[in-house]
């Protein structure tokens, strides 16, 4: 301590030195006279009393002028010059020691008082004046500085209020806590004393302001039947000196008026038909009522009007007598084929609340089917083609028809009507399939129009039909033979007609068509045959001259007509018989020609000299012979049978001795040539016999040239007894039917035992070609095939030429798994052969089906506390399919692990702890999955889904719940009696009463401070907190709800008071410089001066005061104690060039005083 003190003795030896040394330095110069800144800042407060001082802020410097001495000036003072215009402020000076101070204050008697508010700084100009004696003359000295006055506030104004009357509407339904309106009061005052709190001078529960802002707030709800006005009265308060008995205040009206909300929106009640007829005459559909729980105008309904679902305005509504309700008419037909799905109207009631609500319903129209709309034909004329083989019950054309109508109004059987009368064709009058009846023939009706009928199943009075017209084209198959006319025809030709010569024509006729009725013609005879035909005209000409005498005479041809059809013409033939007639086209020929002879003259009258032969080839023809020259005199005779030459005369008689007779045979048609006979007359001796002939020798009496007509004859004959000689053989083939009769029967080969075929076969899929044979040849054995009967839904068809059978309808096993075909063979023989062979076909399963489920919706309760495994419902769904396709598994499809449903039985159970607060309904799609499908990922199992709605109901299993377990609020110890500290809100997630919190305070520890509002949980205070006193509350709020039993919880409070600094005063020294003195030299501890300083806030921390040394006392040499006594605190004190020190106390609340310390080594002071 000792050390320490020596070393401060030291360091203000060392400045004292230097002071000396300056003041040396300065009266060699010029005499310094200004002030120690050229701007000063103070302050006073408004409405302050004459000689009223302005102070310095703490820590500022000294204010005026130092002096080189204290008697170095004489007359200084200080003027204000400039700043002052209303007269306040006077500057004053004093001088302590070697600083001449300038203090600033108010004037007396002046009658106007400062107002911050009016003016709040004013910038004096102080002057300073001085002067030296030099001599017997002054030497005037002046300075000039700035002093900013800043006039402090006092709360010397009261809040206002503007406007002092509010007004408010609220709606009922407005939420707790929320503002309402803002209520504003001004005070012109600074700091707290124009801070302004807000409080209700009366209690309420209702309602809650905010302590600074003023904002009104809702702290319960509003019920408009409780009450329809509320008046509040605010206090406005300024945090002027609360002990003083508080700052200053005013009032304010506040008026709320509560208005009715439209809480509920209009309901809709339906009673409705459940159906309307279509095209019907009804007016009303429904009767709607409508109501609205609200009261007043808001419970009054504006409209009710179809917003939705009636685009073509077939609907409207019009009120009815009774209040509130309305009927929904139909303003026009309805059509349900235009909307088979009917209408759905939405409604939409509005009440005349204000804002109006709304409400909307949805009322479903289904429309029932009258059986207004016939059939319809997919076509008005349908064209078939079928050819006249076609085995009975051939399927020909599906005839499709749709009705508009629905149900047994559109379930449309068909029938034939006209055109088949002759019972040729049938109709299936369910699938609509046309088949043959009986066997066709195109040569008998190559054309059928028929005229189907469609009729629907509507009720007998209303049933409806339609009709449509089938064409069909019988075609023809090549199934009728040529016929001839005649099957034998004889026909005669004269011989010796030229080649080429036409014999006869031969006509066939087909009763086909077509080529099937173009004939060719052909002579079938394996010999040759002197005839041909042509083919197309059937003429018979001959090919060559026929001789009836050497060729033959009679010839037999068989004729063959052919026709032009496919696969196998057929064929026909006649037989022809042509028998060629003799014609005389042979001359006689004699046998011998040119004689020549003699004859004696004494031949006899009536003697035959010589005989002439002639030969005819014709035969059966008579020759004749007769002299056709030589005989003028009649001497000769020829026998015109026997051609025997007579002498018919005397030839003695005759003058010449030489004869040429000329003779000719003739067959009354033709001559033969002159046979000259020339003869000599001779007188020869007479030598007669006695039957009077002429008797020749061997070598005759003539000589005549042969001719060979008679072997010419015998060849001929010859050759004419060899032409016609009975053949040995027939001359012509068989014709191709005559290989055989139809003798066999068709019979089937390999034909299977079983179909098996999946029902999604595709339509057009060949099941199989069925094959069969037929030992016949030709139409014999060609072969058609045919289904006689089991296919009643007209599923297949076989194809009557390659025996392929066909799916032409769809498959559904569900329907019909299994078919027995009965299967037919035909041959195209005459007569007919055919064989049959039942054909089963299985449908196999293919999973078509999804599981379909008993219920598809099902909604049911149960309670939150429900048990895990508490069956809720049992799923049912089938499938129609079978085997691994019918076998249904069931699964849960929403995520939830509140419920299961167990896979095989379908039953839907709690597998969790329900809690209807975090769920309260479940919309669970339970799945059905059959196993069908296999392993390929094309062919996926089905399934089908069924909603089940689980609304789970409450138990009173919550206690209220704090948003908070701990609650901690600040809140100033000034704060208005009954301002809202906190507000505490618990929720139950509970329905109903066990759902209604109620709020309640513990507090035992703070004597009723505060209080909560029971139903909205705010915290308010009762009476005026003090830090001083308590600076901590803990509450303890419960919540508890209206269960049985109640169930509740509890949150801790806690309320911080924040102190307010009531210390209003600083402390205030005697006096703004304090003098004390010392001698130097005296030992530490050496008493020194008594300071006092005073504070005019109450008894207590506030007005305790606390004394420090600020600055000046150098290095430490003086302190003070709390009691105000400085102390010497050097044990040894000597400053030879020290006069004085300035100290500077500092009262807590940095209050501070200027302290000169005087001490004079000369014994001056």
């Amino acid at each position: 301590m000792m050390h320490r003190c020596a070393l401060a003795c030291c360091l203000l030896v060392i400045a004292c030195a230097q002071v000396d040394s300056e003041a040396g330095a300065s009266a060699t110069s010029d005499v310094a006279f200004h002030f120690s800144k050229q701007l000063y800042n103070v302050s006073i407060p408004e409405n302050s009393v004459a000689k009223t001082y302005a102070t310095q802020s703490p820590g500022s410097d000294l204010m005026g002028i130092s002096l080189p001495s204290p008697n170095t000036f004489s007359d200084i003072r200080y003027k204000i010059v400039e700043g002052d215009k209303d007269k306040f402020f006077k500057a004053e000076h004093r001088i302590v020691g070697d600083f001449c101070f300038l203090f600033i204050r108010i004037k007396t008697g002046n009658n106007d008082v400062l107002n911050r508010e009016r003016k709040d700084k004013y910038i004096l100009q102080v002057r300073a004046t001085a002067s030296i004696k030099e001599g017997k003359q002054k030497v005037q000295y002046t300075s000039d500085t700035t002093v900013v006055v800043t006039v402090l506030d006092t709360n010397d104004l009261s809040p206002l209020f503007y406007p002092i009357e509010y007004n408010a509407t609220v709606f009922e339904d407005t939420p707790v806590h929320q503002s309402i309106l803002k209520v504003v009061a001004e005070d012109a005052d600074l700091g707290r004393n124009g801070e302004i709190y807000y409080s209700f001078v009366e209690d309420t529960d209702m309602f809650a302001i905010h302590p600074m802002t003023g904002v009104i707030s809702l702290s319960r709800p509003l019920r408009y039947n409780e009450g329809t006005y509320h008046e509040l009265t605010v206090s406005a308060q300024d945090r002027g000196v609360r002990f003083n008995h508080g700052g200053m205040f005013s009032k304010a009206k506040v008026r709320i008026r509560v208005k009715k909300v439209n809480f509920f929106a209009p309901e809709i009640r339906i009673r409705r038909h459940p159906q309307i007829v279509e095209n019907s005459n009804a007016d009303i559909y429904a009767i709607v009522n409508v109501s609205d729980r609200d009261s007043g105008i808001h419970g009054e309904i504006a409209s009710l009007e179809i917003v939705d679902g009636d685009p073509d305005g077939h609907f409207r509504i019009r009120p009815a007598r009774q209040k509130g309700e309305y009927n929904i008419e139909v303003l026009k037909l309805l059509d349900r084929e235009s909307t088979p799905q009917g209408y759905v109207l939405q409604l939409r009631a509005t009440d005349k609340g204000i804002p109006p609500r709304e409400s909307y319903k949805s009322v479903p129209v289904q429309l029932t089917d009258l059986n207004d709309n016939a059939p319809v034909f997919n076509k008005e004329v349908y064209d078939v083609k079928v050819p006249e083989t076609a085995p009975v019950n051939t399927p020909l054309i599906r005839l499709k028809v749709t009705d508009a109508d629905e149900g047994k109004n559109a379930q449309v059987f068909l029938q034939i009507v006209g055109g088949n009368e002759g019972g040729e064709f049938s109709i299936n009058p369910e699938t609509g399939m046309l088949y043959t009846a009986i066997p066709l023939d195109a040569e008998n009706k190559q054309f059928y129009s028929l005229t189907v009928s469609a009729i629907d199943q509507g009720n007998a009075a209303t049933r409806k039909q339609s009709s449509a017209k089938v064409k069909i084209y019988v075609e023809d198959t090549n199934d009728n033979d040529p016929i001839f006319e005649k099957p034998e025809v004889t026909v005669w030709i004269d011989e010796n007609m030229p080649a080429g010569t036409s014999v006869t024509t031969v006509h066939a006729k087909d009763k086909d068509r077509g080529e099937n009725a173009y004939i060719s013609y052909l002579i079938a005879n394996l010999n040759k045959v002197p005839f041909e035909i042509d083919h197309f005209s059937g003429i018979i000409r001959t090919t060559q001259l026929l001789d009836y005498e050497s060729m033959r005479r009679e010839y037999v041809l068989r004729v063959r007509a052919s026709d032009w059809g496919l696969p196998y013409r057929r064929q026909t033939e006649m037989q022809l018989t042509v028998k060629v007639k003799d014609v005389n086209d042979n001359r006689p020929q004699f046998e011998k020609l040119d004689c020549v002879g003699h004859v004696p003259r004494y031949v006899a009258i009536g003697s035959e000299i010589i005989t002439l032969s002639a030969i005819d080839f014709d035969a059966g023809n008579i020759i004749s012979y007769r002299i056709v020259s030589g005989n003028e005199d009649g001497c000769f005779s020829i026998d015109a049978t026997s051609g025997t030459i007579s002498v018919t005369c005397d030839l003695n008689d005759v003058r010449v001795s030489e004869r040429e007779l000329n003779v000719t045979a003739t067959d009354n048609t033709h001559f033969a040539d002159i046979a000259r006979v020339r003869f000599q007359l001779v007188n020869a001796k007479r030598n007669t016999m006695a039957s009077g002939k002429f008797i020749n020798d061997d070598t005759g009496v003539f000589d005549c040239k042969d001719t060979g007509v008679a072997r010419r004859l015998t060849e001929v004959l010859a050759d004419a007894e060899d032409n016609n000689k009975p053949l040995a053989q027939e001359d012509f083939p068989m014709m191709p039917t005559r290989y055989g009769q139809n003798v066999h029967s068709p019979e089937f080969i390999d034909f299977p035992v079983e179909i098996k075929v999946n029902e999604s076969v595709a339509l057009g899929t060949t099941l199989v070609k069925l094959k069969a044979r037929d030992r016949d040849l030709g139409y014999n054995g060609k072969l058609i095939y045919g289904i006689s009967g089991g296919d009643i839904h007209s599923q297949f068809c076989l194809d009557m030429e390659t025996g392929e059978l066909k799916v032409i309808g769809y498959l559904d096993r569900e329907r019909e798994y299994e078919y027995f075909l009965n299967v037919t063979v035909y041959d195209l023989g005459k007569p007919q052969k055919s064989s049959s062979r039942v054909l089963p076909i299985t449908v196999l399963d293919v999973n078509d089906n999804a599981p379909k489920f008993e219920k598809t919706l099902a909604s049911f309760r149960v309670t939150e506390n429900a048990l895990n495994g508490t069956a809720i419902f049992r799923a049912n769904a089938t499938d129609a399919d079978e085997g691994d396709n019918a076998k249904v598994t069931y699964s849960l499809v929403t995520d939830t692990k509140d419920f299961r449903v167990d896979k095989t039985t379908g039953v839907l159970t709690v597998s969790n702890n329900l809690d209807r607060e975090k769920q309260d309904l479940y919309e669970l799609r339970i799945r059905a999955t059959d196993s069908g499908g296999g392993k390929g990922s094309d062919n996926l199992p089905l399934y089908s889904e069924a909603l089940v709605r689980i609304s789970v109901d409450d138990i009173n299993d919550n206690a209220p719940k704090f948003s908070l377990p701990n609650y901690s609020v600040k809140i100033r110890e000034d704060i208005p009696k009954g301002t809202v500290v906190a507000v505490v809100t618990a929720s139950d997630p509970d329905l109903g009463p066990e759902g209604e919190v109620v709020y309640s305070l513990e507090d035992s520890d703070s004597d009723g401070t505060f209080k909560i509002d029971r139903l909205s949980g705010t915290i308010r205070t009762t009476k005026p907190l003090d830090f001083e006193e308590r600076q901590v509350h803990s509450l303890l709020v419960f919540a508890s709800d209206k269960g049985n039993p109640s169930l509740s919880s509890e949150a801790t409070v806690t309320v911080n008071v924040v102190d307010v600094n009531e210390n209003m005063h600083a402390p205030q020294f005697s006096d703004f410089v304090l003098t004390g003195k010392v001698k130097e030299n005296q030992p530490v501890g050496s008493f020194v001066v008594q300071v006092n300083a005073t504070d005019l806030d109450p008894p207590g921390g506030d007005s305790n005061v606390e004394y420090s040394i600020r600055g000046g006392d150098g290095i430490g040499i003086f302190s003070i104690d709390n009691q105000g006594k400085v102390w010497v605190n050097c044990f040894e004190y000597s400053c030879d060039w020290c006069g004085a020190a300035n100290l500077v106390w500092q009262v807590r609340r940095s209050v501070e005083m200027q302290f000169r310390l005087m001490e004079n080594r000369f014994g001056r002071s």
